[in-house]
């Protein structure tokens, strides 16, 4: 199944440059995502009330290719495409209504039992053979980066408007605490063509959230901690 809306880049969507932002382009990702398996009734409100689960990303990496500005129109494509026993990758883009391409996604994600809190199989949680992979648009590999000492830059503290139905932060709320490192003319100026965000662990309401960040010639790495334990990683290249 490849799950497809038409919709316009929203005030809200909309950054300091009036195009779509890196939030609104997550936003995007993150909505396509869950109405896509809303379609196929393996959503987060299903995977809790039905299987006692709720779902997680795990990673994301996105590449930039167009800007698009407030109002204009898009199209919005999202499917599975890959499965294993317990992890599920699902690849979301955008394109224009003439066809280019505006960004592309790579997600991956699992279920988590609420009671222990462990992975879930994902014939336990609703998805079945009937639910196949579709071969990616675009060849996007998960990096693995690992930096240590890196210096820090601020601690955030979690509030009730960064919490999520799982009750648990929701990811768009790290990316946040992540691009709030950037000033707006950093932003400007250096537009971010590529990006991963590892969730490494999760993080509730009152948690003190250490952010540490490294500039390296072309990319910026960050790590967010709770206390000793990591808890998202990114990636951001330019």
């Amino acid at each position: 199944m490849i799950y497809t809306k038409r919709q316009k880049v929203s005030a809200s969507m909309a950054g300091s440059d009036e195009c779509l932002s890196v939030i609104g382009m997550f936003q995007v990702i993150e909505n396509a995502i869950t109405e896509m398996m809303g379609e196929l009734k393996i959503d987060g409100l299903t995977a809790k009330e039905k299987y006692g689960a709720f779902w997680v990303f795990v990673k994301n990496r996105v590449k930039i290719f167009k800007k698009i500005r407030w109002n204009e129109e898009f199209e919005t494509s999202c499917f599975i495409s890959f499965k294993s026993l317990a992890k599920m990758n699902v690849d979301v883009f955008a394109k224009t209504l003439e066809g280019e391409l505006l960004f592309y996604a790579h997600v991956e994600e699992c279920a988590l039992d609420i009671a222990t809190q462990r992975i879930r199989k994902l014939n336990t949680v609703g998805v079945d053979e009937t639910m196949t992979a579709e071969p990616p648009l675009v060849d996007i590999q998960f990096c693995k980066f690992e930096y240590e000492n890196l210096p820090k830059v601020e601690s955030v503290k979690v509030r009730s408007t960064n919490i999520d139905m799982s009750h648990h932060t929701n990811n768009l709320e790290y990316l946040r605490f992540v691009l709030n490192t950037f000033s707006v003319q950093e932003l400007e100026e250096r537009p971010i063509k590529e990006m991963e965000v590892i969730y490494a662990n999760q993080s509730f309401e009152n948690d003190i959230i250490d952010v540490y960040k490294i500039s390296l010639q072309d990319k910026d790495v960050l790590v967010l901690q709770k206390g000793d334990t990591s808890v998202v990683k990114c990636e951001i290249l330019f």
